[in-house]
C-alpha cells in the first residue's frame, strides 16, 4: 500500500523519504566455492623424525597425562573420605574402649568445652557435691598428651550423675578458668544408633564461640524495652483487668501518680475510668428510630 505523500507539507512528507541503499563492504572470508587448504602445508614428522621413533619405542601404549592426574585425585577426594569414615564407624565400639571397661554408663557424666589445663583435681573440687566420686579421666592425646577438651566423671551411684547434669546440664553450664563447660550424660552406651561428632555425628560445633565474635547491632547501643501491657479500662469489656490502685504501669495508662504538694509528695486519688464517644452504626441506627421494631429470634 503506498501513500501519496505530495499532498504533504514539505517538513511532513521528508519523513516518509526513503534512506539511502546499504553502502558496500567486501567480504572478509572466501565464498564458500572457492575456499580451500593450501596446498604446500606439510606435517611435523620430518621435524620430529628421530625424536618422535624414540618415543615410541620407549613408551608403544602411550605414557599417562601426569597433569590431570591431581584433577583425577581431587574427584575421588570425597569417595575416600566417605570409605575412610565408613570404616573408622564400623571399627568404633564404645563398649570394647578398655579406658571405660567395667563401668556404669548410667553412673557416668560427659564434660565437654574443658579449658585445655584443666585437671583431674580441679574437676573433683566441682563435681564433688554432687556425691562420691569414683574416677575422673580426661582425655589426653595418646603422643603428646595433651587435653582434648573434654573429660568423663564416673560417680558411685546413678543418683548423684542424674543430680549434676540437671543442675549444670548444657545450656545453664558451669563455669571454669573463665570458661562455660556443658555437663551432658553419656551417650555413646545409653543411646543406640549415637555417633561421636569425629565420626560425623554428636550434637553441634563450636557455633557457641560465634556468639561472642558477632558485633552488636545497631553500633552497640542499649536495647530498648518493651512498653507495658496495658491493663487498665478496656471500652470492649465491663470492667478492668486489675484495680487502679495496685496498677505498676505508668500514669498514662491510668495507674497511681503522685504529684508533690506542699514541699512533699502525696498519694493522687485514682483516676476515672476511661469512657469513649464512639458509638457503632447499628447503635445511632436504633437511636434514631421513631418506632421500636421487634428484633427476630434466632
Amino acid at each position: 500500500m503506498s501513500y501519496n505523500v505530495s499532498k504533504f507539507p514539505s517538513d511532513v512528507s521528508r519523513l516518509f523519504k526513503p534512506r539511502p541503499p546499504l553502502e558496500y563492504k567486501r567480504p572478509v572470508d572466501y565464498p564458500p566455492e572457492k575456499r580451500q587448504t593450501y596446498p604446500r602445508i606439510t606435517g611435523i614428522s620430518g621435524l620430529l623424525g628421530s625424536q618422535l621413533s624414540s618415543y615410541m619405542n620407549q613408551f608403544p601404549q602411550g605414557s599417562d597425562n601426569m597433569y590431570l592426574q591431581k584433577y583425577e585425585e581431587a574427584s575421588h577426594t570425597k569417595d575416600n573420605e566417605y570409605t575412610k569414615l565408613s570404616q573408622e564407624i564400623y571399627r568404633w565400639d564404645p563398649q570394647k574402649d578398655p579406658n571405660i571397661k567395667d563401668t556404669d554408663p548410667f553412673k557416668t557424666v560427659f564434660v565437654g568445652r574443658l579449658p585445655y589445663d584443666t585437671t583431674e583435681m580441679e574437676l573433683q573440687k566441682e563435681f564433688s557435691k554432687f556425691g562420691d566420686i569414683e574416677r575422673i579421666r580426661v582425655v589426653r592425646d595418646k603422643v603428646t598428651n595433651k587435653s582434648k577438651g573434654y573429660a568423663f566423671v564416673l560417680f558411685t551411684n546413678p543418683h548423684s550423675s542424674k543430680m549434676a547434669c540437671k543442675e549444670i546440664g548444657v545450656h545453664r553450664g558451669l563455669e571454669i578458668k573463665g570458661r562455660i563447660a556443658i555437663v551432658d550424660i553419656e551417650r555413646g552406651r545409653t543411646i543406640k544408633y549415637f555417633k561421636p561428632r569425629r565420626l560425623g555425628g554428636g550434637l553441634g560445633g563450636r557455633g557457641y564461640t560465634k556468639a561472642h565474635a558477632i558485633p552488636p547491632k545497631f553500633g552497640g547501643r542499649p536495647i530498648i524495652t518493651p512498653r507495658p501491657v496495658y491493663s487498665g479500662p478496656s471500652r470492649f469489656s465491663s470492667g478492668t483487668r486489675s484495680s487502679l490502685n495496685d496498677s505498676k504501669v505508668p500514669h498514662r495508662y491510668g495507674g497511681n501518680i503522685r504529684r508533690p504538694a506542699m514541699g512533699r509528695d502525696t498519694p493522687a486519688s485514682p483516676l476515672p475510668p476511661a469512657t469513649t464517644s464512639y458509638r457503632s452504626r447499628y447503635t445511632r441506627a436504633k437511636e434514631t428510630r421513631s418506632t421500636k421494631f421487634e428484633e427476630p429470634d434466632y
